[in-house]
């Protein structure tokens, strides 16, 4: 079965569910999808690295500590600046959904073909926000001190559908054949669905998961060791494992830091995530692009 179809399935199986269960259990759901398979997808990007920069150690050592480097600078700007960081942070994400939606179904990576990665990750967001508007404003509001109102959110959504459409349409010739247009507009009906029915963090939840984490480890394991099979998942998991374990202990002391500042745990969880995010969205790049 192509991943599409095994996603759109499990998509669907996930909207029932959440007719079924409250808050809290698409909270516990949440937290556990995304401690594993979410933070394990960006737990290999030493291995990464060391494949797209083959060459000498010391220059592998150099692209590890600027990466290194760049995880506490983001954590930096968060404290100091953190609208300025929400908004990077965003933007980082926006390009990384669209690219993990798009780069396979275009011929030729380009300009245009960019922005409409860009494009649809604002439409992404859009939806999730625009359906989950509460929840949003109060996460932004302890991050950033500012309020936001609903014609914001409209706002955004708004652009998101038009960038998408008129981008959309400028790459029609570079989409490969086999690319089935239907069945995007029907994903975009199903994921406002499903945001509109699901909590801010179950929603969010979902669609990393299941429509950008699970996909980005096939490409990962693909590139890394040529095919998928339960011998290169296994040995993508050790490599990949101390990293993941990091990754956890520091979630672990945000939930701490988060009890000691009487913060929302979900505002210093999305933190961490833009924190550990937006080196892995330059990584992923330029594997995309190798």
């Amino acid at each position: 079965m192509k991943y599409s179809i095994f996603a759109l399935v499990l998509t669907v199986f996930l909207l029932w569910l959440t007719l079924r269960i409250n808050e809290t259990f698409e909270a516990i759901f949440a937290y556990v999808s995304i401690l594993t398979v979410g933070i394990f997808h960006g737990s290999n990007d030493i291995s990464l690295i060391r494949y797209i920069k083959r060459g000498s150690t010391t220059n592998i050592i150099k692209y590890l500590v600027f990466y290194v480097l760049l995880v506490l600078f983001t954590c930096l700007i968060f404290i100091k600046f953190p609208l300025v960081a929400l908004i990077v942070f965003v933007a980082f994400s926006c390009y990384h959904f669209g690219e993990q939606h798009f780069h396979a179904q275009l011929l030729l990576q380009t300009i245009k073909s960019q922005i409409l990665y860009v494009a649809y990750g604002i439409l992404i967001f859009g939806l999730l926000f625009y359906f989950n508007q509460d929840d949003t404003s109060q996460v932004i509001y302890e991050l950033t001190q500012v309020n936001l109102s609903e014609v914001t959110y409209q706002a955004f959504l708004i652009l998101g559908i038009v960038l998408t459409a008129v981008f959309g349409f400028l790459n029609r010739k570079n989409f490969k054949v086999e690319v089935e247009f239907f069945k995007e507009i029907f994903l975009l009906v199903l994921f406002a669905l499903l945001f509109k029915l699901a909590s801010l963090l179950w929603a969010f939840a979902i669609y990393f998961i299941v429509w950008h984490s699970m996909p980005s480890l096939r490409d990962q394991i693909e590139s890394l060791h040529g095919q998928i099979n339960s011998r290169t998942i296994i040995k993508y998991i050790k490599s990949s494992l101390i990293y993941w374990l990091i990754s956890v202990i520091g979630l672990v002391i945000v939930y701490y830091i988060s009890q000691g500042l009487e913060l929302q745990f979900i505002t210093l969880f999305f933190a961490f995530l833009a924190a550990i995010t937006i080196p892995h969205v330059i990584v992923m790049f330029f594997l995309n692009k190798k």
